[in-house]
């Protein structure tokens, strides 16, 4: 694995309070669960780099984080909001609770994997990683709408700030 990439991957796991060792020629060692059971977990070094970085990923994306930024567990507005409608509100609580449900933090810690996964620079391991693992695919609509609900915004307002300031200069 590249020095660049694991540099990037043991920043990311600092983030939650995690170590990340790559000795070589011996199991990559993450440390620092909270949670007394496992102190550390060991992952198995003689794996294709693609899945490696998808299990360190998955790894540090069980670790729940307070940082919403981090690892957002929150639901879209539309599920979230009070509706003065009897029958609506229902519905988006029952469809709060079935998300809760069908997520568990084994899930989430995947789609957390994925969306990280898409974001680095190693196309050719991501793309590799969803031909070993078709099944995968299904959570890619979810991961690009989140790329894009995060990116999109971002750049958007990068642009308008430029545009107000070079017309804000023009009629001063």
């Amino acid at each position: 694995m590249k020095a660049e990439l694991q540099k990037f991957l043991s920043g990311l796991a600092k983030c939650a309070n995690l170590t990340v060792e790559f000795p070589d020629n011996a199991p990559i060692r993450i440390s620092g669960f909270n949670d007394g059971d496992e102190p550390f977990v060991l992952i198995n070094a003689d794996q294709p780099e693609s899945e490696l970085i998808f299990a360190i990923l998955q790894k540090i994306g069980l670790v729940p984080v307070q940082n919403d930024n981090f690892w957002p567990e929150h639901f879209p507005w539309f599920l979230n909001r009070a509706y003065e409608n009897e029958f609506a509100g229902e519905v988006a609580h029952k469809t709060r609770r079935t998300l809760r449900q069908m997520l568990p933090p084994e899930r989430r810690a995947d789609l957390w994997a994925l969306y990280i996964y898409a974001q680095i620079p190693c196309d050719a391991q991501f793309v590799q990683f969803l031909k070993r693992h078709p099944e995968k695919k299904k959570f890619m609509p979810f991961v690009w709408y989140a790329i894009l609900k995060t990116q999109v915004p971002d750049k958007f307002s990068t642009c308008i700030r430029i545009l107000r300031s070079m017309f804000a200069a023009k009629f001063a």
